[in-house]
């Protein structure tokens, strides 16, 4: 039988959340207990990964979209990525605690520290799985949202906007859940309007994009955009994150949010002011030229969206830009066609078809349904990790 009272985890939830009826933890004891908590964590860390990360690895794995993993190496590679990250994220959490740590300076992070507990919970003993006699943790929490709490959310905000009351606004949870709501739409609107172009229909209407129509034409067409320290692809792979996580409502791992907010500080936030310039709060992107780059992007809605006659209208991005002038900022006089190119690539991919003998057409088929079969199991919530290790793709080292 294992004294849970000797193990990190437990001491510190129990100087986070006293037990009924225990005495209240002294300063020495919280900081003690912090510490051996983070001490545990470092060291399975350092015993599981033995050569240097690459940020860009850790990216694919801790964004990347769930599925179901089979194999142990993808699972050693998915627990130990979550893991090296959890450490990155903690440390930077307990610098953020006021010297010297006491119970009172704790209590305020006491949720997020919490979360830390119970997230790793679904990490660590799978790390130490051959390690006889480890135990990590008594316990669990449940991270699914119900629709329910969506709702709440909701309500919430509908009320917040009419009137704002004092204190917290949300519970912990659900200001988990609003943080990333907000940053995915934060992120959608800056890549749609670095490129600022809109097509507008017969009917006085806008296209219905795809998600990532913008951004993967800004990673696909990085001549126009001068952005040191912005990481296109790492900042695709944070927002197809957050469209996970808003379309399967789940609390995600606590570390998750904050290292999310930091990759997409690289777009959101401005560069730092230089003396003597302007200061430009759009400013983390400049783009070279405005028109060329306006120009690139008519070409390329016109070849990839599959439909309809469309007017371009071009506003100022959203970015740093020399020379601009207002002449710039126009409504094109004609409409032109889309998906033409799109209609000819079907056309001979029906060409080849039926060109065959209904055999490939079969495979084809086939394989599409497998694809379904395969995409429907990827929906699966994360609340099943604990048994299954959902999640990601790539098992190889960074």
């Amino acid at each position: 039988m294992v004294n849970t009272a000797q193990l990190p985890a437990h001491q510190l939830l129990d100087v986070l959340y006293p037990p009924q009826g225990a005495a209240s933890p002294t300063d020495a004891q919280a900081a003690t207990a912090l510490t051996n908590f983070l001490n545990l964590l470092v060291g399975i860390d350092a015993k599981h990964t033995r050569k240097q990360l690459s940020l860009d690895y850790l990216a694919s794995q801790v964004f990347s979209k769930t599925r179901l993993l089979h194999k142990d190496s993808e699972k050693v590679a998915y627990c130990r990525s979550h893991l090296n990250i959890a450490v990155r994220q903690l440390r930077l959490l307990i610098n953020q605690v006021s010297s010297p740590l006491t119970l009172s300076s704790l209590e305020p992070y006491s949720s997020i520290l919490r979360d830390y507990i119970f997230d790793l919970g679904e990490v660590v003993p799978f790390l130490e799985r051959n390690n006889p006699g480890f135990v990590y943790l008594s316990g669990g929490k449940n991270s699914n949202v119900h629709s329910w709490e969506v709702y709440l959310l909701s309500r919430g905000l509908i009320y917040q906007s009419a009137f704002r009351g004092s204190g917290p606004q949300f519970d912990h949870k659900t200001a988990q859940i609003t943080a990333i709501f907000a940053l995915r739409q934060a992120l959608e609107l800056r890549f749609e309007r670095l490129v600022s172009v809109y097509p507008i229909d017969k009917n006085g209407r806008g296209p219905k994009l795809r998600h990532g129509f913008h951004q993967k034409f800004i990673t696909t067409h990085t001549q126009y955009f001068d952005a040191p320290g912005v990481d296109f692809p790492k900042i695709q792979k944070v927002y197809d994150w957050c469209s996970e996580v808003v379309h399967l409502a789940y609390q995600p791992f606590a570390w998750q949010t904050e290292w999310a907010l930091e990759i997409a500080e690289q777009l959101l936030r401005p560069r730092k002011p230089v003396k003597g310039q302007a200061w430009n709060i759009a400013g983390s992107v400049e783009i070279i030229d405005v028109v060329a780059m306006q120009d690139a992007y008519e070409v390329y809605f016109l070849e990839n969206y599959d439909h309809g006659s469309w007017r371009m209208m071009r506003h100022r991005p959203e970015a740093l830009i020399k020379n601009w002038h207002s002449s710039m900022q126009m409504m094109a006089p004609d409409y032109r066609s889309a998906g033409l190119s799109i209609a000819a690539k079907r056309s001979k991919n029906n060409n080849v078809m039926s060109s065959g003998d209904g055999k490939r057409f079969v495979r084809w088929f086939a394989a599409g349904a497998l694809g379904f079969g395969l995409g429907w199991i990827a929906s699966t919530k994360r609340s099943a990790a604990q048994e299954s290790l959902m999640a990601r793709p790539n098992g190889e080292d960074g």
